[in-house]
């Protein structure tokens, strides 16, 4: 096993810089968003405000307090349309998971079943699929901040490897990589003062991360709006996962944020085509948090014709430098076996030194 301590890691400080091959990238929060993106947004959309969630920023932000949307009297859930006769509401219904790093705003439309049942499903899938993100941007959870390390294949694994290939550890904000001598360049890569972690992705449903995403733009929509969502409520809630749409692919466009602890909070953004708009698609999500914003069509029962304008449509202006640009397919049940996700850590200087540990105290290490 070897161990390797990296120090003045992607730097945290705001408007930093950073060298990559033969580019500067910047770091931080921008001061100006792109007058392009911006009036495109102000001609064809109107932002909608959550409501009983008072923070116009749409910034979960601890100091906030928890926050909870929706009447404390005769709640009823907006997911299985059952009232307070019908099913309990006594657990604290988070309308954004807590695995985002959201502990502000929870949701008195969500009843306990329906909390359990997102939670043991579509939210447990999306955790699973970010859980690289969410370990190394020290995401922290209802757990608290997840653990990276896993498994990778290989043929010498016998009973006195340790259990897992890959281990991240941050210690006094530092990240400390342990791995196997025989872990090769595919799971971790060395180019001069960068390191790509990736970490197969694993078992999980795509599709059932896309619901997850809806299901938090469901979870903040106004009441008024929601009849014309009524079958992505039904969707939501089966078990068996399919695709909502007949000839459309469910997509999740994102951005990457470059730095550590940038966004610092959970923000997002919902939103919906102007009145006199009839060639764009109805409403949109944007989330932002860790290393990534996350921007999806909301499926539901009006034009739905317009998807392909998706595809084609400014990102959302966000308040944050982003480098890289991509666009997921989720519309499948399963994900490949080799899928791995990757995430590049640059460093001011490394050490190897010896592994003392118990992970390095095993034979054939």
């Amino acid at each position: 096993m070897i161990l390797w301590m990296l120090s003045k890691t992607l730097a945290s400080e705001y408007s930093a810089y950073f060298h990559r091959g033969r580019h500067f990238m910047k770091i931080g929060i921008k001061e100006m968003i792109d007058p392009e993106t911006r009036d495109y947004y102000e001609a064809f959309y109107d932002i909608l405000r959550t409501p009983d969630f008072d923070d116009k920023s749409r910034v979960l932000k601890p100091s906030h307090g928890m926050k909870t949307i929706g009447y404390s009297k005769k709640k009823k859930c907006r997911f299985c349309g059952k009232d307070e006769n019908e099913v309990s509401f006594n657990k604290i219904a988070h309308a954004f998971p807590e695995c985002i790093g959201n502990h502000v705003l929870a949701s008195n439309y969500e009843c306990d079943v329906c909390n359990e049942f997102f939670g043991d499903t579509i939210e447990n899938e999306y955790a699973n699929f970010f859980s690289l993100y969410h370990s190394i941007m020290q995401i922290a959870g209802k757990s608290g901040i997840p653990k990276c390390k896993y498994k990778v294949p290989c043929d010498k694994r016998n009973e006195n490897c340790v259990k897992y290939c890959v281990e991240v550890s941050f210690k006094d904000n530092m990240p400390c990589i342990r791995k196997c001598r025989e872990v090769g360049d595919e799971y971790l890569s060395f180019s001069g003062n960068s390191l790509t972690i990736s970490k197969p992705v694993g078992r999980c449903c795509p599709i059932a991360v896309f619901k997850a995403i809806i299901k938090m733009a469901i979870s903040v929509m106004p009441v008024e709006e929601l009849p014309l969502f009524s079958k992505t409520i039904a969707w939501l809630g089966k078990r068996e996962h399919f695709n909502f749409y007949e000839n459309k692919k469910l997509l999740v466009r994102y951005k990457m944020i470059p730095g550590f602890h940038v966004t610092k909070y959970p923000c997002y953004a919902l939103y919906r085509r102007r009145k006199d708009v009839w060639d764009k698609p109805y409403m949109l999500f944007n989330l932002t948090y860790g290393c990534y914003s996350l921007f999806v069509e909301v499926p539901g029962e009006v034009n739905n014709s317009y998807g392909f304008e998706f595809e084609k449509m400014p990102f959302p202006p966000i308040p944050f430098y982003t480098s890289n640009e991509g666009i997921w397919d989720l519309s499948e049940k399963e994900i490949s076996k080799d899928a791995k996700h990757s995430i590049t850590l640059n460093f001011g200087s490394m050490e190897e030194v010896t592994d003392n540990s118990a992970m390095g105290k095993k034979k054939g290490i």
